[in-house]
């Protein structure tokens, strides 16, 4: 069975969406919540295999809200449903979705959606440009560890202070940032640092 967590910022809509799942019988709607309370959740209140995001607030709320989600549980799988026109959904993409579906998308896609990102794979709507597509940040490439101790990185956190951060020693932070580093083609924590200025990474 796949757990969902709804975060939707209108009741109707959860409500549609929560209908959708449960007529399928490897799906289940474990929560519903507004994306404000997110912040007021801990850790072990996610009982989900991954998130379904529906915000109609558009582009700044939807990043603030995965990326909260990301906080609370690093390997949480998300999938964004553009209940709005979303003007830059490469934000949303880079900030960690593993699964994008642009407004109109039809009950059948966002099920197959669901479904896949669960199982590890990423899905993009075809229907965005491709120029979107051609532009999505190198930062995507990264595991959710992998960011996290990225992002912290560009912050100057040291070694010693990613480690206390992350409740991890300090060789772990270590391995998993060379392995970014291997990922992203890059060699230091300079070259870290104008990848993410380019690319937006953490801003």
């Amino acid at each position: 069975m796949i757990r969902v967590l709804i975060v939707v910022d209108l009741p109707l809509l959860g409500s549609g969406l929560r209908s959708i799942l449960d007529r399928e019988p490897d799906l289940t709607a474990t929560a519903e919540i507004a994306p404000e309370r997110l912040n007021a959740l801990i850790p072990a209140q996610i009982d989900a295999d991954l998130a379904l995001c529906a915000l109609e607030r558009g582009d700044s709320d939807g990043v603030r809200a995965v990326r909260r989600l990301l906080q609370l549980r690093s390997n949480l799988r998300i999938v964004y449903f553009a209940a709005a026109d979303v003007a830059v959904p490469a934000a949303l993409l880079d900030a960690g979705v593993h699964g994008y579906l642009a407004r109109g998308c039809d009950a059948r896609t966002l099920v197959y959606a669901l479904r896949r990102v669960a199982g590890g794979h990423d899905h993009i709507d075809a229907s965005l440009p491709r120029s979107v597509l051609l532009g999505l940040s190198p930062f995507r490439r990264l595991s959710a560890r992998e960011r996290e101790v990225a992002l912290l990185t560009v912050q100057d956190y040291s070694t010693r202070g990613i480690a206390e951060l992350l409740g991890v020693d300090e060789s772990t932070v270590r391995t998993v940032r060379s392995r970014a580093y291997r990922k992203l083609g890059l060699r230091s924590a300079v070259g870290l640092s104008r990848l993410a200025d380019k690319h937006g990474f953490g801003q």
